[in-house]
């Protein structure tokens, strides 16, 4: 199996992996698309933010012929995996090393923006990885892409957005729900969230990067987090509008795992 063939395996095993967590996944994707598709048409410039090994950067591609995007990430192992897998585009996509917790990232994207010939992108899209950040850091993020995103632009994250103290038996419901999801996926064969960095690291390609991520994440401050998890849906949406967006709300939800949604004014 050659190098490419090796990672592109292992991005399939991450595929199930998240699947494993989050069953509605390609559901949630699908939401996003049909926002994309109905609200800005086939040629658009996108950044895919912490876009991992470049899962919804592929897909995006596939489903958009005339579409550009920019994955932006800051775990370098994660990175190599999207090159590989978004190599095939290189015309269409940009792969970017920037830390969404600085607001660098955002001069980062828009110089890959220009390398694309897009003046400025008209979508940012996110799933499953913003909770890494502060509460602080999210509401600066999402103002940072208030500012570098077109006029009627528009932003949506898809996440698992906690419930908090205000809603004890849905959290309940949310949390049991999620353990047998995962249960399942184990019971089925699927590597869970350590089995699958055990397997990266085990490839000698990564090995190196692996280790460099690692030390990268080590050095981070931990997350402080208001009420002990991680940020109600309440909380996005009320940065979104500090930002500047005027559209703000959800698109799609099951239990806690929701879409948001906002748009910048035209």
């Amino acid at each position: 199996m050659s190098n490419d063939d090796e990672i592109m395996a292992l991005l399939a095993r991450w595929d199930r992996q998240q699947e494993g967590y989050i069953r509605q996944r390609e559901e949630r994707f699908e939401v996003m698309f049909q926002v994309l598709d109905s609200a800005l048409g086939d040629a658009f410039t996108v950044i895919d933010a912490a876009c991992g090994p470049g899962s919804l950067s592929r897909r995006l591609l596939d489903r958009f012929p005339s579409a550009r995007v920019i994955a932006v990430d800051a775990d370098v192992m994660l990175l190599d995996m999207a090159r590989v897998a978004l190599a095939g585009d290189g015309d269409r996509a940009r792969v970017v090393e920037a830390d969404l917790s600085d607001a660098s990232w955002g001069e980062r994207a828009l110089e890959a923006a220009a390398a694309l010939g897009a003046a400025r992108p008209a979508a940012l899209v996110s799933t499953t990885a913003l909770h890494w950040l502060s509460p602080g850091a999210l509401a600066e993020f999402y103002g940072v892409a208030g500012e570098l995103l077109a006029p009627g632009g528009i932003v949506m994250n898809g996440d698992h957005m906690r419930f908090d103290s205000r809603w004890p038996t849905l959290a309940k419901v949310a949390k049991s729900t999620r353990q047998r999801i995962e249960r399942e996926a184990v019971a089925k064969g699927e590597d869970d969230w350590d089995a699958w960095w055990e397997r990266a690291e085990r490839i000698p390609r990564l090995a190196g990067l692996k280790a460099r991520r690692d030390a990268f994440f080590a050095a981070r401050p931990p997350k402080r987090r208001t009420s002990g998890d991680d940020c109600s849906v309440d909380f996005h949406v009320a940065a979104l509008r500090h930002a500047g967006f005027a559209e703000t709300g959800t698109v799609w939800q099951q239990l806690d795992n929701y879409v948001v949604f906002g748009r910048r004014p035209e």
